[in-house]
């Protein structure tokens, strides 16, 4: 696993610090905000290798989804925590690489993590749509 890399929660809740704790402990450098709109100030202002974004409810998923690609095209990870599969169907077509439903394991997360970080070629890091 490469260490350093940098991710971006948003809309984070108490369940998902364990999930950041433990990527914080594999060596990932983790910022939480707590709503979509800090999030995107953050995606402005800074450099992330992905971004994990938990649907709220008073932002539905796909539509942080399309806010955040009209940024940038760095991997995308929507969680939900009870989300039809129309909403599943509208958050990938908006942008999202993966859209998981909880409850998932940790193991699982962190290989959907790896192999999305993994088609990041270390030569040309995400960068910002102009």
């Amino acid at each position: 696993m490469r260490m350093g890399k940098k991710v971006l929660f948003i809309n984070d809740i108490r369940s998902l610090l364990l999930i950041s704790g433990l990527l914080s402990k594999m060596g990932y450098e983790v910022d939480l905000v707590n709503s979509a709109d800090a999030g995107l100030v953050q995606l402005e202002d800074q450099a992330y290798d992905i971004v994990i974004a938990l649907e709220s409810p008073y932002v539905e998923s796909w539509t942080i989804c399309e806010r955040i690609r009209n940024l940038t095209k760095i991997p995308l990870i929507v969680i939900s925590l009870n989300a039809s599969t129309e909403t599943c169907v509208r958050a990938i077509n908006a942008g999202a690489d993966y859209f998981m439903r909880k409850p998932f394991g940790p193991l699982e997360f962190l290989a959907r993590i790896n192999s999305l970080l993994q088609r990041i070629s270390p030569r040309q890091p995400a960068t910002l749509i102009s």
